[in-house]
C-alpha cells in the first residue's frame, strides 16, 4: 500500500467518525458524496443518496432557499458560503442544519459544490425555549409592577373611605374598570366590551346592531369572536363565562 493509499484511507475514516454532516453534490445538484453522519441525518442509506437530487432531503418549505443558495455558489464559487436549511426525513421528522458550502474543483474546472452542515435542531429548540421563558419572565415583572401600581392605588382608596365614600367609590369602580380592560385586552376583546354586555343582556343582534351603530353582519361577526374566545359555545353561555372571566360587570340595564 502506498503514502497516498494509506492518506486516502486516513481520510476516509476521519470523515466516517465526524458528527457532522459532509458531503459533495455535482454542478447539477446531484450527490456524488455524503458521510455517514450525513446518511443517519438524513434518515437514509448512502445508497439511496449518492446520485439523488438534493431536493431529495430538503424540506419543501425550504427547497426554494436551498435552490438558490446553490445557484448562487454555482455562478459566483466564492460567494455566499454560509446557509441554513430544513431536512425532511422519511419518517417525517424536520431537522435544521447550518451549511458552510463552496465549489469543489477538479483540475481547475468546477464540478460541483462541497460543505459541511450542523445540525443545529436541539440548539433552536434550546433557543426558543429561552426565547419563550424571557418573555414569561418580562411578562410577569410587567403583571408584578402593575399589581403593586394597583395596591398603591387601593392603599391611597382605602385612606379616603372614611373622608369621601363617594370618592372612595368611584376610584374603586375605575381599579375594576382597568382589571376588566386588560384581561379582555388579554383574550383580544378589548373593542367587544359592550357587545359582551348586550349579549348577556339577552338583546339580538338586531338590537345590538342598532345601540352599537354597526351593521347586523358585523356584529353577527363579533359576537362569534367573542363566543370563541371565551369558549362560550353558544351565545347563551357568555354571561356567565364573561364574569368568569372578568370582563363582565355587572351595570345596570340601559334603554
Amino acid at each position: 500500500m502506498t503514502a497516498s493509499d494509506r492518506s486516502a484511507l486516513d481520510f476516509e475514516d476521519l470523515l466516517a467518525r465526524l458528527a457532522d454532516v459532509v458531503y459533495a453534490v455535482d454542478v447539477g445538484g446531484r450527490f456524488t458524496y455524503v458521510n455517514p453522519a450525513g446518511s443517519r441525518v438524513f434518515g437514509r442509506e448512502p445508497d439511496e443518496i449518492v446520485g439523488a437530487h438534493f431536493s431529495l432531503v430538503i424540506e419543501p418549505g425550504a427547497l426554494a432557499d436551498t435552490a438558490e443558495h446553490f445557484r448562487r455558489g454555482i455562478e459566483g464559487p466564492e460567494t455566499n458560503p454560509f446557509f441554513e436549511t430544513r431536512i425532511l426525513r422519511p419518517n417525517g421528522e424536520v431537522r435544521e442544519l447550518e451549511i458552510h458550502a463552496g465549489s469543489l474543483y477538479r483540475r481547475g474546472r468546477l464540478v460541483g459544490r462541497q460543505g459541511v452542515g450542523r445540525d443545529i435542531t436541539e440548539l433552536r429548540r434550546l433557543q426558543e425555549e429561552l426565547a419563550e421563558k424571557t418573555s414569561r419572565l418580562a411578562l410577569l415583572e410587567d403583571q408584578q409592577r402593575a399589581a403593586m401600581d394597583v395596591y398603591r392605588r387601593l392603599n391611597l382608596v382605602a385612606g379616603q373611605v372614611v373622608s369621601d365614600p363617594a370618592r372612595a367609590g368611584r376610584a374603586l369602580d375605575a381599579v375594576e374598570d382597568s382589571f376588566q380592560l386588560e384581561t379582555a385586552r388579554s383574550l383580544g376583546l378589548q373593542d367587544d366590551l359592550e357587545i359582551i354586555r348586550l349579549v348577556s343582556d339577552g338583546y339580538s343582534n338586531q338590537e345590538i346592531s342598532e345601540r352599537v351603530h354597526l351593521s347586523v353582519h358585523t356584529v353577527k361577526d363579533r359576537v362569534s369572536r367573542i363566543v370563541t374566545a371565551l369558549d362560550a359555545r353558544s351565545r347563551a353561555g357568555v354571561a356567565s363565562r364573561a364574569a368568569e372571566a372578568g370582563v363582565l360587570r355587572a351595570h345596570p340595564p340601559q334603554d
